[in-house]
């Protein structure tokens, strides 16, 4: 705790001047050496730390070490978008949700440096054994925190009238089904052309009746949604309890949306079983509802797979090809008995 809080003071005192560089310092480069030096030049002039280590870990986003203790700098676009991530982090911290990271907030001017605007976050050491969709165990209880997220989230939702956009899924579906037909040509290099016809026509179908029902999933009150409830934003720490971190996408809208994507994620990891939905918790009182069933055939990870890796026409490198190439071909038959499956009880 005495750790945390020196960081806390360190972070939020006014600049400095200059600080001399430590010789012991360890630039771990990720990217452009010059951006680097800069950067690292910029933040001893700012915070009165000592920073002995710097990594990147990907994007805008660094592990920055101190003499006591390490912090996650985070870049942002804008200075909106940064303070409404320090808002709602803080927010989520005083409703009593404590599954989540601290921003360092700075009491100045913030960090701007080479077009972007930085934040200080905690960082949280994680378990060496990671979270992982994989073990029910982890599918159980990672469900429970994002319901227990929502909970919370919920009694923030008119704080954040305004700030954040309404979740609108059928709109984003729309978009990915249509970047997937657009790089049709070089999925179906290496993907059988009868298997992308099969996930078009799914996604057609889905998307047809979601828009037509899916206002039978906004009946009760919204909550603020993750957005991307991705393993890698599950974080496990050292301590061996559960957090859920990254926020970059939340907005406002029924619980449903979020449950329905930690649905789609998790379904390859049951062999595409409908039965092992209905015996998760949270996921299977929405299961009566032809709203969310219709949303369950939609193929998101698929489209949305190949859709990055062909983004920018860029021919795809072999190990980035392989895993996609796999997942497409060989659970194309779980899938399309999962179809099938959910079609009958939508018929039934």
């Amino acid at each position: 705790m005495e750790q945390v809080r020196w960081v806390e003071d360190m972070v939020c005192r006014c600049r400095v001047s200059k600080m001399k560089r430590a010789m012991n310092i360890n630039i771990k480069r990720g990217g452009d050496d010059y951006f680097f030096n800069r950067l690292f030049s910029y933040l001893t002039s700012e915070l009165n730390i000592g920073i002995k280590e710097m990594t990147h870990l990907r994007g805008d986003v660094f592990l920055v070490k101190t003499e006591n203790t390490r912090f996650i700098l985070k870049g942002y676009k804008d200075l909106r978008k940064l303070k409404i991530q320090e808002a709602f982090a803080s927010s989520l911290r005083k409703s009593g949700f404590d599954q989540s990271y601290r921003f360092y907030n700075q009491n100045k001017d913030p960090l701007h440096f080479h077009g972007l605007y930085y934040g200080c976050i905690e960082y949280i050491d994680h378990h060496e054994k990671r979270f992982d969709y994989g073990i029910q165990a982890d599918r159980e209880e990672g469900v429970e925190l994002l319901n227990r997220f929502h909970d919370h989230t919920a009694v923030l939702v008119p704080s954040y009238a305004g700030m954040l956009p309404k979740t609108d899924l059928a709109k984003k579906w729309h978009h990915r089904k249509n970047e997937f037909t657009e790089n049709l040509p070089g999925v179906n290099f290496y993907v059988n052309k009868a298997i992308t016809e099969d996930l078009l026509e799914w996604a057609d179908f889905s998307l047809r009746n979601f828009v037509n029902l899916r206002k039978d999933l906004e009946t009760g009150p919204p909550s603020i949604l993750h957005g991307d409830v991705a393993h890698h934003n599950f974080l496990r720490s050292k301590t061996g309890k559960l957090y859920l971190i990254d926020f970059d996408l939340i907005s406002s809208g029924s619980r449903a949306y979020d449950m329905l994507q930690y649905a789609n994620r998790i379904l390859p990891f049951l062999n595409w079983q409908f039965k092992s939905l209905e015996r998760i918790d949270h996921l299977n009182k929405w299961l009566n509802s032809d709203a969310f069933l219709y949303g369950l055939l939609y193929p998101a990870d698929i489209l949305r797979e190949w859709n990055r890796l062909l983004r920018g026409r860029n021919q795809p490198k072999p190990y980035n090809l392989a895993p996609i190439v796999e997942m497409t071909v060989s659970q194309f038959q779980d899938r399309k008995q999962f179809q099938e499956e959910v079609k009958s009880r939508l018929n039934g």
